[in-house]
């Protein structure tokens, strides 16, 4: 059985046992972390300072466009004369029903074209 020792291993460990100068790998370890701290800060800001552009350009027609739906999706597809059928189909008789059918269609198409 051969004892010998990698030298390359044994230097390593040498060098491991040193002592740091000081606390100048602190003092270089903090300086790094405030750096990468501030770039994470400006790139934070100028995200932010986008989406609040573009929010403040987009609010008019979002809040349009929800308008418009909130008037769209309750109308009925189909009159219905007589109260209590209207009543009872109204769950199913209207542009919201037929989106989320075919939302939920849709859905379980591709969970079964993916699986």
């Amino acid at each position: 059985m051969n004892i010998s020792h990698d030298p390359n291993l044994q230097a390593l460990f040498a060098q491991a046992e040193q002592d740091f100068q000081g606390d100048s790998f602190a003092d270089d370890v903090m300086r790094q972390v405030d750096r990468e701290r501030r770039k994470t800060l400006l790139v934070w800001s100028a995200v932010s300072i986008f989406i609040l552009a573009c929010v403040a350009l987009l609010a008019t027609p979002a809040f349009t466009a929800a308008r418009l739906a909130t008037e769209l999706l309750p109308v009925s597809l189909v009159e219905i004369e007589t109260e209590w059928l209207r009543l009872l189909l109204s769950p199913v008789n209207s542009v919201a029903a037929v989106i989320a059918l075919s939302v939920l269609g849709i859905r379980k198409f591709f969970r079964r074209i993916f699986r």
